[in-house]
């Protein structure tokens, strides 16, 4: 497994997270575009935990939980 593709995907992810956050922001989401958005983070999460799975010693290195994200409001 090539971890520079792993961190690819795992950009990848996380820029179409922003994007669907963006999409639900405003004043008249369109839910087909929030769909393929979801789609597509979904197989892109899929193929990290294919690559994840496919070596026995990804285990010790990748660990997949929530990451929580303390935001400031008011700055």
């Amino acid at each position: 497994m090539s971890v520079k593709f792993f961190k690819s995907l795992l950009f990848k992810s996380a820029q179409i997270q922003t994007e669907i956050e963006r999409e639900q922001n405003r004043v008249w989401p369109d839910w087909m575009r929030l769909l393929k958005l979801k789609k597509i983070r979904l197989s892109i999460k899929d193929k990290m935990l294919r690559l994840a799975r496919s070596r026995p010693d990804a285990a010790a290195y990748f660990r997949f939980s929530p990451v929580y994200i303390r935001v400031r409001k008011g700055r």
